[in-house]
């Protein structure tokens, strides 16, 4: 019996820009496929040609057998190939039923039959531990909540074939778990999984092999059982990686700053905690757990009922942004293309944004000083650029969040808050993030780091705060492990505890 899928020789070039060369990949059924690969390495353009949305230059692609040449996504998911993108494709103003089974609500003389849409749309979402009701808008969702709209949206076809792209992105640790259970289910029933992502721990989790791609082109495919987390990072970044996280080696000073009595009515109560000079503060919590939210209070980005602020001593009120970057504190958002990034505008543009008056003469904008400041955080950023003036959007997710960086770095801040700074990133991205944190804190600043990934919060930070239903329940600051962390994300409300 041939595989389920078998793409041979497949090559894709975008202008003078190779981004695929003669690529390789075998599927079979009932076959979770791991692709990995830094940014640029052709993963996803493999992933859109599979899908319809780009076509091949050469090579051949195979489903059960037969040459297939899909010309568009509804031409790939007639095939059998259904596709969840790592940009989400919902309608907000549409429900959840009618994003699942858009165009293919059943119907009766043209009329879409309500509760047996509704019906079918429950059974995915209890297949998933879902209660959210099927008629509730999309756009009344979190991010997590839709991205699993997205997969259950793909699932619905029966798909032979499923290709997922980062879909655990913006899934919390249980969110993941019952996706994976799914994808189980899915896998006994015969159904062959491509799965992209850049976390390597899930590679080992949930997939049967691993294949990695480089530079455009196919290096290796290895069994899960014959393979190792530290081989694979070689074969993605063409080199040995000594370390992942930098040692923590790090002279704690002076408070930076000091938070007491935040609180703002369903979203978070009673937040008190510090951060000094030289130090990693770790947060840690659910979606929906109240620690995004406390840190958009702070930057003055949310408004807040009640709390008091205190930077190097001093109280200080901080209502809008612009203050807090004045006081020296800069934020990096979750969402970095809807959020930090103007995506259509320069490098240049995006670097110099939080401090324009220093790029600025008499008023007026000075482009030598934007250029000269750009160059600057660009090079010491090690940001991949073909040109400050290009567009952002253009660079890959990993530079994309390195300018991101850049534009909080600008205005020489002491305190830099970042939430999910490496989400949806290469590990050799990380890598470069990782060190530039540690950087950064030991030449005397501070760094507020919200993650989802315990293992970023492990190996970075010298103490952890964990938030759960809108309060901190415990810090931690020797027994920083993931089962400590884990108890207090998951167990009953204890008030401070301290570890």
């Amino acid at each position: 019996m041939p595989p389920l899928l078998q793409v041979e020789l497949v090559t894709k070039s975008f202008g003078s820009t190779a981004a695929l060369r003669n690529a390789n990949l075998t599927l079979h059924r009932g076959e979770i496929h791991a692709l990995v690969g830094e940014n640029g390495a052709g993963k996803s353009t493999l992933m859109k040609i599979l899908a319809g949305v780009h076509r091949k230059d050469a090579g051949r692609v195979f489903l059960d057998g037969k040459e297939i040449h899909p010309a568009s996504p509804r031409e790939a998911q007639r095939l059998g190939i259904s596709t969840v993108f790592q940009e989400l494709s919902l309608c907000p103003n549409l429900s959840i039923a009618e994003n699942i089974y858009a165009n293919r609500e059943p119907a009766v003389l043209g009329m879409i039959r309500r509760k047996e849409l509704h019906r079918q749309t429950e059974e995915y979402l209890w297949a998933f531990d879902i209660a959210t009701p099927p008629e509730i808008l999309v756009q009344d969702l979190n991010i997590a909540q839709q991205q699993v709209v997205e997969i259950l949206k793909a699932i619905s076809v029966n798909a032979k074939v499923l290709i997922l792209d980062e879909p655990t992105s913006s899934l919390e640790r249980t969110e993941v778990e019952r996706l994976f259970g799914l994808l189980r289910k899915l896998k006994e029933s015969g159904t062959g999984i491509i799965f992209i992502t850049h976390k390597l721990n899930e590679v080992f989790q949930i997939a049967d092999c691993v294949t990695v791609f480089r530079d455009g082109e196919y290096i290796v495919t290895k069994d899960r059982n014959e393979t190792s987390e530290g081989e694979i990072i070689r074969f993605m970044v063409g080199r040995e990686i000594q370390q992942i996280f930098p040692q923590k080696v790090r002279t704690k000073g002076r408070e930076q700053l000091r938070v007491s009595g935040f609180k703002d009515a369903g979203k978070f109560r009673g937040i008190s905690f510090d951060v000094s000079e030289g130090e990693i503060l770790g947060v840690a919590g659910l979606t929906g757990s109240g620690r995004s939210e406390m840190m958009q209070s702070l930057f003055g980005y949310r408004a807040k009922e009640a709390g008091s602020v205190w930077l190097r001593g001093e109280e200080v009120r901080i209502d809008r942004p612009n203050v807090a970057i004045r006081n020296g504190m800069v934020y990096s958002p979750e969402d970095r293309k809807a959020q930090g990034l103007f995506l259509q505008q320069s490098v240049a543009m995006n670097v110099t944004s939080t401090c324009l008056e220093e790029c600025s003469t008499s008023g007026f904008l000075s482009r030598k000083k934007e250029r000269s400041l750009t160059s600057k955080m660009v090079n010491d950023l090690s940001i991949k650029v073909d040109s400050i003036d290009g567009e952002v959007a253009a660079l890959s997710g990993g530079n994309q969040q390195k300018v991101l960086l850049a534009k909080c770095l600008a205005p020489r801040p002491g305190l830099l808050i970042v939430d999910e700074p490496t989400r949806g990133i290469d590990i050799g991205s990380k890598i470069e993030i990782y060190h530039l944190l540690d950087n950064f804190v030991n030449r005397g600043g501070s760094v507020i780091l919200i993650s989802s990934e315990l293992s970023e919060i492990i190996g970075l930070s010298d103490r952890v705060i964990v938030f759960k239903e809108g309060q901190i329940v415990g810090e931690l600051t020797k027994d920083i492990s993931e089962s400590s962390i884990m108890n207090l994300m998951f167990g009953n409300l204890v008030g401070n505890a301290k570890s």
